[in-house]
């Protein structure tokens, strides 16, 4: 398997998304991007760390990244997004020395590497299918259907159809029926 080195370059809300929002991340040339969805919690948690509240380093991340750099553990781990399945990227925490991987949810992952300086990569085929060029000031993003969950399309359908975005609609069906068929 063949992997990609991301880089975590900012948070954002979605614009028109209610308590959402979306973590950036480029490869290290800064030649593509890709965007994890998240909940208002994470855009919080990451606002303490990219605010430098004086509290953070006394909070839950801070102190096990602590730990686990005085145990030297930390180092024999990465964080891996492997996957994209109805609307989540599936994500693990690989320990290079046993191979032992334990799922975590993305934001989170991404909140602990950035904490711990852990190393985050992604799969290269599903970089290559995900991502959008990255350029830099940029004031959005696309991101894929297949990237948003249920809740999210349900909604964005609802939205196109009142807004009478037909071909949007059709997209955004298709991409429903899709789900629904390999379930």
């Amino acid at each position: 398997m063949n992997k990609i080195r991301l880089v975590f370059k900012g948070i954002t809300e979605i614009v028109g998304g209610e308590k959402l929002g979306l973590i950036i991340l480029t490869d290290v040339a800064m030649t593509r991007q890709i965007a994890i969805v998240c909940d208002s919690q994470m855009e919080y948690q990451f606002g303490i760390r990219l605010g430098h509240t004086p509290i953070r380093d006394v909070l839950l991340p801070e102190v096990l990244c602590k730990i686990l750099k005085a145990s030297g553990t930390i180092n024999d781990y990465e964080v891996l997004i492997s996957d994209i399945v109805d609307g989540e990227y599936k994500t693990v925490l690989l320990n290079n020395i046993t191979y032992e991987m334990i799922s975590i949810r993305s934001s989170d992952a991404i909140l602990l590497s950035y904490i711990s300086r852990m190393p985050l990569y992604i799969e290269e085929r599903l970089m290559n299918r995900q991502s959008v060029a990255y350029q830099e000031n940029s004031r959005g993003m696309a991101i894929p259907i297949n990237s948003i969950s249920d809740v999210m399309l349900d909604e964005a359908l609802e939205k196109a159809i009142e807004n009478e975005e037909y071909e949007m609609a059709s997209y955004l069906r298709d991409e429903k029926n899709r789900r629904k068929s390999i379930r």
